[in-house]
């Protein structure tokens, strides 16, 4: 499994936005960021943060927006076990 987000770069500077979510929120995994929103756009990300999981074949298997831990966990415990 790889898990990446991405920000958005929205306002100011986008890589220290990101560094300063990550600590905040605990995240282990890397930060990209979207500069020129073709990620935003294929995804249809109105909110912010919205979170994807996308599984090994391509399909998404869980957007939702803001940040919900519990459900993100739910999702990734449910692909593990197929």
């Amino acid at each position: 499994m790889v898990v990446i987000g991405i920000d958005t770069g929205e306002t100011g500077d986008a890589r220290e936005a990101a560094a300063r979510f990550q600590a905040q929120h605990g995240l282990t995994y890397p930060l990209l960021v979207d500069r020129d929103d073709s990620v935003q756009r294929a995804y249809g990300v109105q909110a912010f943060p919205t979170n994807v999981i996308i599984d090994r074949r391509g399909y998404v298997r869980y957007a939702g927006a803001g940040f919900d831990r519990a459900a993100i966990d739910r999702a990734l415990e449910e692909l593990v076990r197929e």
